[in-house]
């Protein structure tokens, strides 16, 4: 299923939300695992309004108020694009994967957050953010993951 630029722009306050808040990652762990399990799904010619709000849904609390805007399902009528570069979804489906494998260090989880945060909005609007994604993640490749994106900017 093809994913809409606001569904990245979901993806973005989610990721800057663990960033802020990491010990409610927990929480969210297994809706993460949802959302790789969507962005890892074959790309079809379908897409449905709001995908990442729906999986984050039954697993809000009321405790994560940064995070009440899943509760409302937009209806998009303007500056709407369907994403439909299949490596954009390997991206954010590695950058998710990343966080549910370090999640428990937390230097190296703040680190992921703070250098990917931005990913999913250069991935729904900018027409070449290879360069900028390289740089942006450089330190964390550099302190704990040398590969990290390697083989999915080499497609971007």
């Amino acid at each position: 299923m093809y994913l809409l630029n606001y569904d990245y722009y979901d993806i973005h306050a989610l990721i800057t939300f663990f960033r802020y808040k990491q010990e409610r990652f927990i929480i969210y762990k297994s809706a993460v695992q949802e959302i790789i399990n969507c962005l890892n799904e074959p790309v079809q010619k379908q897409f449905d309004s709001n995908s990442v709000r729906k999986i984050l849904q039954p697993y809000y609390d009321e405790k994560d108020d940064m995070l009440s805007w899943v509760l409302v399902n937009n209806k998009y009528t303007a500056n709407t694009s369907i994403i439909k570069n299949q490596t954009a979804y390997k991206i954010l489906a590695s950058i998710f994967c990343e966080m549910l494998d370090t999640y428990n260090d937390t230097k190296r989880f703040y680190l992921l957050c703070d250098a990917t945060h931005n990913i999913p909005l250069l991935l729904a609007d900018e027409k070449n953010p290879k360069k900028i994604i390289k740089i942006m993640i450089k330190d964390y490749k550099k302190q704990y993951n040398s590969t990290f994106l390697t083989s999915e900017l080499k497609n971007l």
